[in-house]
C-alpha cells in the first residue's frame, strides 16, 4: 500500500469515527406534526392486553400468555416505567387487526421470511398517546417457551 494510499483510508476511517450516528439501546418513537415532534408513549398507568386463543405447533395461547407475562414484568420492574401490562383475557381477534384492543399472537407469514416478530400500532396524532399496539410472533418460525429456548 502506497502511502497516499493510506494517507486516504486514515481520512476515510476519520471521517466516518467522527460523524459516526450515535447508537442507542432503544428505539425512541416519534412523529412529526408540522415543524414539531410528538413523543409517542403510552398513558401512565395500566396497558391492558390480550393474547390470540390460538397457539403454534410447541406453545399453546396459554404458553404465549405466560411468556408475555414474564417480559412485561421485567419491563414494568425497571424503577423509571411509568407503565404497567395487565393480561385481560384470551380473543379470537388477530394482531394486527384494528379493533381498538391490544392483541399478540402468531401469524403465519411465510411470505415474510426474515421477520421473526413485529409490531404495529396507532396513536393520537396530537397527543402522542399510543391507543393500540398488537404484536404478532411469525408462526412460519419454529417457537418454544422452554428455558433456553
Amino acid at each position: 500500500m502506497t502511502l497516499r494510499t493510506c494517507g486516504r483510508v486514515l481520512a476515510i476511517l476519520a471521517v466516518v469515527v467522527c460523524t459516526g450516528t450515535p447508537t442507542h439501546a432503544y428505539l425512541k418513537l416519534g412523529t412529526g406534526l408540522g415543524r414539531a415532534g410528538i413523543n409517542l408513549k403510552w398513558r401512565p398507568g395500566t396497558v391492558s392486553y390480550f393474547i390470540t386463543n390460538r397457539g403454534v405447533a410447541e406453545v399453546s395461547a396459554t404458553d404465549l400468555q405466560d411468556a408475555m407475562a414474564r417480559g412485561f414484568a421485567t419491563w414494568s420492574a425497571v424503577p423509571t416505567a411509568q407503565v404497567d401490562f395487565q393480561f385481560a383475557g384470551f380473543t379470537a381477534a388477530d394482531p394486527l387487526d384494528e379493533d381498538d384492543i391490544n392483541t399478540i399472537g402468531f401469524l403465519s407469514r411465510p411470505e415474510l421470511e426474515r421477520v421473526l416478530a413485529t409490531t404495529g400500532f396507532t396513536f393520537d396524532t396530537l397527543t402522542g398517546e399510543i391507543l393500540e399496539s398488537d404484536i404478532f410472533f411469525n408462526s412460519s418460525f419454529d417457537w418454544s417457551t422452554v428455558a433456553g429456548g
